[in-house]
């Protein structure tokens, strides 16, 4: 495949991937932005999904045979098979209930199903072998790289492996497989066993370590960090805000061909004007904002015969590129603004916003460090919910961690030692539990609001809970004390990635893969 046909591939990719993001946007707030590049062939958390998904392994069968060389490494059809399906595995895991929309079917098989996500190849099936020759030329390139710098797995990173590894074994018990060696064959196809699995994990994990390194290694000078933040402060800043908007009303329009559609006029559009122009001028702040829209727009009555009052859209601590492709965005950035000013601004066609302007800030507070010891919840039944009972097993097991900790010397390093044992928060646990340069709204609000009281103290510890879709369970958190500010995070985030980037851009050039006979054993 072409450069430039990549570029497209990736580029429709982040179109669906964009369209997902824009559905989910709420639940992207709580998550924490990650630094490092994974590379995908050693993900293992996705292999939770198999039972749901599998489809036509049986027909694979265990070739010793290579199916794949990339420089001097022959990979055979076994782990050209794993990386295939972790690209598959992942690929389900993102999209979820969204791979209707680009005609995956999960029970039947890629090489039967047009690929509906690039025009570029022919099948499902095509588009995943690709993906995974992809992975593991860079998988590849970057290992031959960390060997010749002299970058080694340390203990550290075999407990990582261990933990990814860990994911497997329990995926087979939850699933009800004799062994995790009939289990990897299930989902991978047989010849995938756990030594094959654990090489690519290894190399997986050498790979991340040697490019979190190089993405790790550049600096900055405060001019630089300053510099790069002053670039991109409209998308950065937070703006809170409030915003009603009038709808023009529609009349039925009949074009040249006879055919009816509902369209504003100039007339509506004005009248929808007028009335934004009456909000506008009654508005001095947000509970006059709140009066002016109830006493200039009419409740809607259902056919029900109920009645629903107008309301006003509230955006709090907005991060700037939220709303940047809105009409009045450029109002909001502009420096000239002041506490409770007020505009008008035309949506084409459509009707007109009131906006009122209440605060800007430029992410100028400490974020903080943390540590923390996540207990989860077990969905007993497996419905979906968490019992009562659940919660308490949950707040028992946190609760046996806490009097651990008092029988300690409550020390930080004491408090690290518990994170790694009885941690369920993978994403820390090989860390002491540690979180740097936690931001505003990046973890969930309990545990916000515990780190970001004005009062809190560097050695504090307190036990938060949370219940989401995402997982129920309990937090045992250490605040460390205060990170960067928060702005020279994300100046420096934003130049250390160009650079990364800049430097990936080049890296992989000259490094290829060629198919061998045993790659008609993959997929």
């Amino acid at each position: 495949m072409s450069a430039s046909q990549d570029k497209k591939r990736r580029t429709d990719e982040r179109a669906l991937g964009t369209e997902r993001r824009q559905v989910a946007s709420q639940k992207e707030a709580k998550e924490r932005k990650q630094s490092k590049i994974k590379w995908t062939v050693g993900s293992i958390i996705v292999v939770l999904l198999v039972a749901a998904i599998l489809i036509g392994n049986s027909s694979l069968f265990y070739t010793a045979r290579p199916a794949l060389q990339v420089g001097d490494v022959k990979y055979s059809s076994a782990e050209v098979n794993y990386a295939y399906r972790t690209a598959y595995l992942t690929f389900c895991n993102q999209y979820g209930s969204y791979l209707s929309a680009v005609n995956l079917d999960t029970k039947k098989a890629l090489d039967e199903q047009k690929c509906g996500i690039s025009d570029e190849f022919d099948t499902w099936d095509d588009y995943f072998k690709d993906a995974a020759k992809k992975n593991l030329v860079q998988v590849t390139a970057l290992c031959d790289a960390a060997g010749k710098a002299g970058v080694t797995l340390d203990e550290d990173d075999q407990h990582e492996v261990d933990e990814q590894f860990s994911y497997i074994e329990l995926a087979a018990k939850q699933y009800k497989y004799n062994s995790v060696s009939k289990y990897l064959q299930a989902a991978y196809g047989n010849g995938v066993t756990k030594k094959v699995v654990r090489h690519m994990l290894e190399m997986s994990q050498l790979a991340t370590k040697y490019s979190q390194q190089q993405y790790d290694s550049y600096t900055y000078t405060p001019e630089q960090i300053a510099a790069s933040y002053a670039e991109k402060k409209d998308s950065y800043d937070t703006f809170s805000y409030q915003y009603y908007f009038v709808q023009a009303d529609t009349e039925d329009t009949t074009d040249d061909d006879g055919n009816t559609s509902a369209k504003t006029t100039d007339a509506t559009m004005a009248a929808a004007k007028a009335t934004a122009d009456k909000i506008a001028a009654a508005t001095h702040d947000a509970d006059s904002f709140t009066a002016a829209v109830t006493a200039n727009v009419p409740a809607k009555e259902s056919e029900d015969g109920t009645t629903t009052a107008p309301s006003v859209t509230d955006n709090t601590d907005t991060k700037g590129s939220g709303f940047s492709s809105a009409v009045y965005a450029d109002w909001l950035y502009s420096a000239d603004r002041h506490a409770n000013d007020v505009t008008v601004v035309e949506q084409e066609n459509s009707g007109y916003y009131v906006v009122l302007f209440e605060s800007r800030d430029d992410n100028t507070y400490n974020t903080v460090n943390v540590r923390h010891i996540l207990i989860k919840a077990e969905d007993s039944d497996s419905d979906g919910t968490y019992s009562d009972d659940d919660k308490k097993k949950a707040k028992a097991a946190i609760d046996d961690v806490y009097e651990r900790w008092t029988q300690s010397n409550q020390t930080e390093d004491d408090f690290a030692q518990l994170a790694n044992s009885f941690s369920q928060d993978s994403g820390s646990n090989t860390k002491g539990g540690l979180y740097e340069n936690v931001y505003k709204g990046q973890m969930v609000q309990e545990f916000n609001d515990f780190c970001f009281d004005p009062a809190r103290k560097p050695g504090d510890v307190g036990i938060v809970f949370n219940e989401s879709d995402s997982y129920c369970g309990y937090h045992l958190v250490y605040y460390v004390g205060q990170g960067e500010r928060y702005c020279d995070y994300l100046g420096d985030q934003a130049l250390r990635t160009s650079d990364f980037n800049e430097w990936e851009s080049t890296f992989f050039d000259g490094w290829t893969s060629t198919e061998l006979k045993g790659m008609k054993y993959v997929g």
